[in-house]
């Protein structure tokens, strides 16, 4: 948060709270954000979110990842043009890994295998609205509306990287946590019940 306060005051920062049992709330709200209580799921937590948000663009940022100095203005350049209506930034891990810098590579392009939230969602409020925004889902909510997105139009790249945290990659292993996520999406896409998909993939946590 204290990244995009610096970035400017055009914007408003939004933070869903979805029953936590910390301090979240207290940090949030001691950086002068919005925030929203809403219930537990990232599906639905992102729709509570749009719903308390005044903007005519949705940003979609996950916690552990940085906007690039520049993100306004090469949002503001992109959207523009009429035609675009979506679009994610490349992305890049704080971490040097081999591996990761080939995924890294493929965040250049839009697909079900090389774009997801941690790339950040960038959409037209009346777009989102028109896809009636995030299915109330706890897990793969991204890959569900970028799919739903693109029977409409082209998901937009932006020209510039996110960088993102590789915590959860160094500590399952880089190959197992790519093998893992693949065999979970494929499963997704293939219309495996959401739930249970999200109780494997986190371990009933």
């Amino acid at each position: 948060m204290e990244q995009l306060k610096s970035l400017g005051n055009n914007h408003e920062v939004i933070v869903t709270d979805g029953g936590s049992k910390d301090n979240t709330i207290g940090i949030a709200k001691s950086f002068n954000t919005k925030v929203c209580i809403g219930e537990k799921g990232r599906g639905k937590q992102l729709l509570d979110g749009a719903s308390c948000s005044n903007g005519d663009v949705l940003i979609y940022l996950h916690a552990d990842t940085l906007l690039p100095d520049d993100a306004f203005e090469q949002i503001d350049k992109l959207f523009t043009n009429d035609e675009v209506k979506i679009a994610s930034f490349r992305m890049r891990f704080d971490d040097n890994h081999p591996v990761l810098k080939l995924y890294s590579y493929f965040t250049r392009f839009d697909s079900f295998f090389t774009n997801f939230g941690d790339q950040v969602i960038v959409i037209k409020k009346d777009f989102y609205n028109e896809l009636n925004g995030f299915e109330a889902i706890k897990i793969f909510e991204d890959v569900d509306l970028l799919r739903r997105a693109r029977k409409r139009t082209k998901v937009y790249k932006i020209p510039a990287y996110v960088i993102t945290s590789a915590r959860r990659f160094l500590k399952v292993g880089v190959f197992k946590m790519q093998l893992k996520n693949f065999f979970y999406l494929m499963n997704f896409l293939a219309g495996s019940d959401k739930d249970k998909i999200y109780n494997k993939y986190f371990g009933n946590k």
